[in-house]
């Protein structure tokens, strides 16, 4: 009687240790899946703030241009260049400012011949059903581009008359009658050379009382504008967090419920959207237009955050004994210390190939980075150069009669004048981005991304070494000088970063030939020669 009911006991107590062995498994399973929705749900609203927030600032930024027209209206071409390359260089993502005066029939003439002094053979333009910049129609009023920042990348753009595109008119006749900032819809940008698309955001301009709609429409000055990459907004805004395992589009509602998709991230290959793991996020206003964040969530997404709790629940319950909870106990401890153990060693592994890698990097004499290290910097530069188009300038300094100094003072005094002139050339180059390498004996090299004025960085350089006063008396100077070879391009498919490295050495050499202690720039027919050669090349 005792041993029926103690197997009957034993058997009710395994349906009920099993039953609440499932019954907890599938509470934390669901409690696990409410928050993954949660934390993708909230990652995705952040990341809209984080956009919504980096359009804020860029925008800011544009109304300080403003600013400049407003207290100035008769602000020239300098004025602008200057404040415009001050907003750039804060706001990377910015692809360039404008400014758009408002031109009547009769005055095109005298504004085309005006700016022609800057940039011969300047005209307002159009572009053509085959996508290709022409003159400009007749027309009663015209809002061309006459003023750019940056210029380089941005050619195609000046001149072009924002009247001959419907979406860009729309934007700026709104802009016009409202006297409120705009944005416009998604376009095509006429300098581009892929399907990305942009947006252009305008802030008028006015010369006059501005109460009535006939008082804007007569008084309106021109429009700043600012161009913006929507891809590159979205990047920048994430700060370096980009999702590898979710889809993100970014929509604009404005037109249609639909919407129009301006900008895609796909997560990386083999990448398995999850069927019902979506979110939108809130509306992003955008200079009087709509958008939203729609994100769908991969598989792998997940994966990566679901945890095996449920099933070791549903073990754990089965097995209802205190010997199995100790000795899974014990189980687990020892996996946490052996992956303790085994973190603790990777981690100093990582230290060590750390060390080692910067030990290769280093030239030992300068403490400057070595040829190795400049052949890596230069891909990546080059790369994002090109997909970027910016420019990328290359800068070659030789040290004049260098040996000439070794055999008259030594080679210890040989290294520690290489020495004194490598931290020299080091403090003249001030931006974090720029790279400083010891390509090999008296040879330094630089690489100089998004350098506006490459020429004036060279003789800052070059200057700094004769301010060294190393006393040199087989040298003409009487001190240790320097010669620079610098060229600059903005990188196209048919060349390569040798090319540049190239045209800047020979620039060297043609310095050194004019008597040293100078800086000689490539001349840029040089870099179209490379390029047209190697176009050639490639064709045949």
């Amino acid at each position: 009687m005792l041993l029926m009911t103690y197997r009957y006991t034993k058997y009710i107590a395994v349906l009920v240790g099993i039953f609440f062995s499932v019954l907890m498994a599938w509470v934390v399973a669901d409690t696990e899946k409410k928050a993954i929705v949660f934390e993708f749900q909230n990652d995705i609203d952040r990341r809209a703030a984080s956009l919504s927030k980096s359009l804020f600032t860029n925008f800011e930024a544009l109304h300080s241009l403003a600013t400049l027209f407003r207290s100035n209206p008769d602000t020239g071409y300098t004025q602008f260049q200057q404040e415009a390359r001050r907003i750039l260089k804060r706001h990377r993502e910015i692809q360039a400012l404008e400014w758009i005066p408002a031109v009547k029939k009769e005055e095109r003439e005298r504004f085309e011949r005006a700016f022609q002094g800057e940039f011969p053979g300047f005209k307002f333009t159009e572009l053509s059903p085959e996508r290709e910049m022409i003159e400009a129609g007749e027309r009663e009023e015209y809002f061309p581009v006459y003023f750019i920042e940056p210029y380089i990348g941005n050619e195609k753009a000046l001149g072009f008359d924002l009247t001959a595109n419907p979406a860009r008119s729309a934007t700026l006749y709104n802009v016009r009658d409202s006297g409120h900032p705009a944005a416009s819809e998604s376009i095509t940008l006429v300098q581009e050379t892929s399907n990305e698309k942009a947006f252009l955001a305008m802030v008028p301009i006015y010369r006059g009382p501005i109460s009535t709609l006939q008082d804007r429409r007569q008084n309106l000055e021109g429009v700043v504008l600012g161009v913006f990459r929507i891809r590159d907004i979205f990047i920048a805004s994430q700060l370096g967090e980009l999702p590898p395992e979710i889809e993100i589009e970014i929509i604009d509602v404005t037109e249609s419920a639909n919407g129009d998709v301006l900008y895609k991230y796909m997560p990386g290959k083999g990448k398995l959207l999850m069927s019902g793991l979506d979110y939108q996020s809130e509306y992003i206003s955008v200079l009087g237009r709509e958008w939203f964040m729609r994100a769908s969530a991969t598989q792998q997404y997940v994966d990566k955050k679901q945890s095996l709790l449920p099933i070791v629940i549903l073990l754990g319950g089965v097995g209802v004994t205190l010997f199995f909870t100790a000795y899974m106990r014990l189980v687990f401890r020892h996996a946490e210390l052996v992956e303790k153990e085994v973190i603790d060693r990777t981690r100093d592994l990582d230290e060590a190939n750390d060390s080692l890698r910067q030990l290769t990097q280093k030239d030992t004499l300068t403490g400057l980075y070595n040829r190795r290290y400049y052949d890596s910097q230069i891909e990546q530069e080059w790369s994002r150069a090109l997909r970027n188009q910016s420019p990328i300038t290359i800068l070659i300094f030789d040290v004049d009669h260098f040996k000439e100094f070794n055999d008259h003072n030594g080679h210890l005094a040989g290294d520690n004048c290489l020495t004194k002139i490598g931290l020299s050339l080091k403090m003249s180059l001030l931006r974090a981005q720029d790279v400083l390498c010891r390509y090999g004996g008296e040879e330094f090299v630089a690489i100089l991304p998004d350098t506006t004025d490459p020429i004036s960085v060279a003789e800052k350089c070059r200057k700094r070494v004769v301010e060294l006063g190393i006393e040199h008396p087989q040298s003409s100077q009487g001190v240790v000088t320097i010669s620079v070879g610098c060229a600059q391009m903005v990188p196209s498919p048919n060349v390569g970063h040798h090319d540049l490295f190239n045209a800047a050495d020979e620039a060297l050499y043609q310095a050194k030939l004019e008597g040293r202690n100078r800086v000689q720039m490539a001349p840029s027919r040089q870099l179209h020669c490379v390029d047209d050669a190697s176009s050639d090349k490639k064709s045949s």
